[in-house]
């Protein structure tokens, strides 16, 4: 027989929608469940993790965006000490301000004595200067920036559910393909019992001149595609071992540490789903609360509200602003200068500021264009997003509904090679038959079964892709 099937197993079609993962989790001494293992992924796994902190951070631009309608303060402070002061003393002579005076009288005598009028600049100079800016009206552009900013943080929230979903559906089908081919090199092991008892045989009939030589080296071709065959699975064994030990965490990771008792169940799933009206489950995956229509969605949304806030932004369409500042410049720190008040060295000042496009050559027109294009790139996406969706969602229900016909079929090839089984044991027994008419058919049975499980993993693979479309 040609053992060359196994080389194609189809457990390599679950990697075809979802991508690999990295996570990491604590190792456990018990078996591994796939709540435990799930636990563990949405725990430890880093692209998970850096949607979260994403996440946060998308919150902290909203409140940025809020801040934004209230005022904005600033504050400059400087101090100097001056070696030479630009200014120094003042004096006036006694003799001009007596020479000014028209005296009706006597005149005073003086004698040329000087007074000091000001002491001179004093070798420091402090300033101090407070600024308020407050937004009065600017054409919506602060509040659809709130709205842009909450738009995207739910965006990142969606990534997260989606990530989260898709690790799911990737640790279950790595879990289900351990399942499947565990099972399918446990036939392995037995078929290998008939095919080198068949090698025996043959060997032995040639010796007597029953067989002809090419039947044996057919025989034992047989047996080394086989063990081929064999030892391929258990390389594709453990490298899922060691894919699913370096996305978990866990070192040494072997099939009996994990617990398949899940399994039951989520065939029980598969069953429910297939028997699930079609058209039902396409409109469940095509509705909005699909997690990929629905991000799509919240784009489309950003894209219009960027569209607000570009019109918003055009010619002719001034903001309008509150400022305020308060500022002093003096020797002393404030309120500390003798006399600061009677020098006047503050001051108060309240504007109107009022600021607009006049001209730009066309660019915030071009941007409002721009922007109109993203929105209507945004509706197509999302309708071939749709048909996307369809399109393998009817694939993966069509293989999963063709497996499950082959699986029945391979039921009947089993229950046809047992019942041939039990014929040539009889006549075997009876001396009318041969061992290897016997060792035959249990390999026959070996084959179907082997069928049977490959369609079982590429079942699963359809309805987990199913599932996970619906989510």
């Amino acid at each position: 027989m040609n053992r060359k099937l196994f080389f194609t197993l189809i457990f390599l079609s679950f990697f075809a929608v979802i991508e690999p993962v990295e996570i990491t989790a604590q190792e456990s001494q018990s078996l591994y469940t796939l709540d435990t293992l799930l636990a563990a992924t949405k725990q430890n796994h880093p692209e998970l993790l850096k949607l979260q902190e994403e996440y946060r951070r998308s919150l902290l631009d909203v409140k940025d965006a809020w801040w934004n309608l209230g005022p904005t303060v600033d504050f400059q402070a400087s101090g100097t000490y001056m070696v030479n002061p630009p200014v120094d003393a003042i004096y006036v002579n006694v003799d001009d301000i007596v020479n000014s005076i028209s005296w009706n009288g006597i005149k005073p005598q003086t004698r040329g004595q000087r007074i000091k009028v000001f002491n001179g600049m004093e070798n420091t100079l402090y300033n101090f200067q407070v600024d308020v800016t407050q937004p009065v009206f600017t054409w919506g552009k602060i509040t659809n920036a709130i709205k842009l900013y909450r738009q995207i943080s739910q965006i990142k929230q969606t990534q997260i559910t989606q990530q989260t979903e898709q690790l799911e559906t990737e640790l279950k089908t790595r879990l289900l393909s351990l399942y499947y081919m565990n099972r399918i090199l446990q036939i392995l092991d037995e078929e290998q019992t008939y095919t080198d008892r068949m090698v025996e045989v043959s060997e032995s009939a040639e010796q007597t001149g029953m067989l002809l030589h090419q039947d044996v080296v057919d025989a034992k071709i047989q047996a080394k595609e086989l063990e081929i065959a064999k030892q391929d699975l258990i390389e594709q064994i453990n490298d899922q071992l060691l894919e699913l030990g370096r996305i978990t965490g866990i070192d040494s990771l072997t099939l009996d540490k994990i617990d398949y008792d899940f399994v039951p169940l989520v065939v029980d799933s598969f069953d429910s789903l297939l028997q699930t009206n079609q058209a039902e489950v396409e409109a469940q995956v095509l509705s909005g609360n699909q997690s990929s229509i629905k991000m799509l969605t919240q784009l489309e949304n950003v894209s219009k509200t960027a569209e607000k806030i570009s019109r918003a932004s055009e010619n002719w369409k001034p903001d309008l602003a509150l400022q305020m500042s308060s500022s002093y410049s003096g020797s002393r720190f404030p309120l500390v200068e003798p006399n600061w008040l009677r020098k006047d060295d503050y001051s108060v000042n309240i504007s109107v500021g009022l600021k607009t496009t006049i001209w730009d050559g066309g660019k915030k027109v071009r941007d409002v264009s721009r922007k109109v294009s993203e929105v209507e790139t945004a509706e197509l996406n999302k309708l071939d997003a749709r048909s996307e969706l369809s399109k393998t969602f009817n694939s993966q229900w069509n293989a999963a509904q063709v497996c499950t016909m082959k699986i029945e079929y391979q039921d009947l090839k089993i229950e046809s090679a047992t019942s041939k089984i039990e014929q040539k044991q009889q006549m075997y027994e009876s001396g009318y038959g041969s061992e290897t008419d016997v060792l035959s058919a249990k390999i026959e049975r070996c084959n179907a079964q082997i069928e049977k499980e490959q369609q079982a993993l590429s079942r699963a693979a359809a309805c987990l892709t199913i599932e996970y479309l619906r989510k």
